[in-house]
């Protein structure tokens, strides 16, 4: 009787330890896994990996959007007799860099017609609410004001106002990809995260850094788990009950991870819209992941660069630098809000 021996090795993650981990996967339900057309451009015959060749472009411009948010002081909200509701004083920004495929001029972040935006919020849970405020210093002719809006969700755990938090961000940045649609049409803008569902446009793509829900089965996986640097695996549809929110996705490898590493480090997904016509948009998608092939790489970081390295695109941390400098330093908003309610009593 013969008896399969496999081996098990430990694999290291090259991102740094603050920020978990690029894989974080939990089990998918089976009606997830259900929604997924994985044999949409490839028969399951020649699912295999795709060394794309980079063709033509229009694309002159590329377009790199992304929100950094944080919370600067965990809060409770009470009265006399009680504790009312968690909280959290945060801040948000949001932001573009312009980017030229063919290396004509240098990238820029964007900057006019009110493109970089950042907010403070004071989030609150169980349903409470309070009125807008402001945290003045005497100092405020050179640092200025901090104005809090103030938000609310009806959940009552204490992670529930900064999921909130981060809500708000998305939406912020849902509404900036839809403004860069108006101004500069013909860009291709990236989106950092899951593609916001904005209609029918082509030209927004999802590059999403971390894998949370491995919907393919084993078999593609294990492709996905094998390709090289600059390879993708064949475009697969995501299914919805409302055919306009349905999207493609594929995985790209940035880098060919060193042989310590993990066997999905250096990966992403890409994800583009499909709507209720797929099979109209396919050979346009297509043409679109084998040029991104093709100019992703360029922009990849190192790990001396940043520490989510590779995944983690030089013009995004460009971009996350920006809207930190204009959140402020974090000590220092810590401390003045500690002055601020200090000052108010009770």
């Amino acid at each position: 009787m013969r008896y399969a021996l496999w081996k098990m090795y430990l694999r290291l993650d090259p991102w740094a330890t603050e920020y978990n981990t690029a894989y974080h996967a939990e089990d998918v339900s089976n009606e997830a896994k259900a929604n997924v057309d994985a044999y949409f451009e490839r028969a399951a015959a020649d699912w295999q990996a795709i060394k794309p060749q980079t063709p033509n472009s229009n694309w002159n411009e590329l377009i790199f959007l992304d929100g950094s948010r944080r919370v600067e002081a965990r809060v409770l909200l009470e009265d006399d007799k009680r504790q009312a509701a968690f909280g959290a004083l945060g801040s948000y920004g949001v932001g573009a860099v312009s980017c030229c495929p063919e290396r004509s001029r240098p990238a820029r972040v964007l900057m006019a017609d009110n493109l970089l935006v950042t907010e403070r919020i004071c989030a609150l849970g169980s349903g409470q609410q309070l009125d807008n405020f402001s945290v003045k210093t005497q100092l405020a002719s050179q640092l200025g004001e901090f104005h809090y809006r103030v938000i609310s969700t009806a959940e009552r755990d204490a992670e529930a106002v900064v999921r909130r938090l981060q809500t708000e961000m998305r939406e912020a940045e849902k509404h900036l990809a839809s403004r860069l649609l108006n101004l500069y049409p013909e860009a291709l803008i990236i989106c950092d995260g899951p593609r916001p569902y904005l209609g029918s446009e082509v030209n927004v793509i999802g590059y999403v850094k971390t894998i949370h829900e491995p919907r393919l089965g084993q078999r593609e996986l294990d492709v996905v788990r094998r390709l090289n640097q600059g390879e993708r695996s064949p475009i697969y549809l995501v299914k919805n009950s409302k055919k306009e929110q349905q999207y493609f996705e594929w995985f790209f490898r940035l880098r060919d991870p060193n042989p310590w590493l993990y066997s999905l480090a250096g990966m992403v997904r890409l994800q583009a819209y499909a709507g209720s016509e797929p099979e109209s948009r396919l050979k346009e998608v297509q043409q679109l992941a084998d040029w991104l092939a093709g100019q992703l790489p360029r922009f990849a970081s190192r790990q001396h660069q940043d520490p989510r390295a590779p995944q983690q695109l030089l013009p995004i941390r460009a971009l996350e630098a920006e809207l930190s400098r204009r959140m402020g330093h974090p000590q220092i908003v810590r401390r003045r809000l500690t002055q601020f309610l200090s000052e108010q009593g009770g």
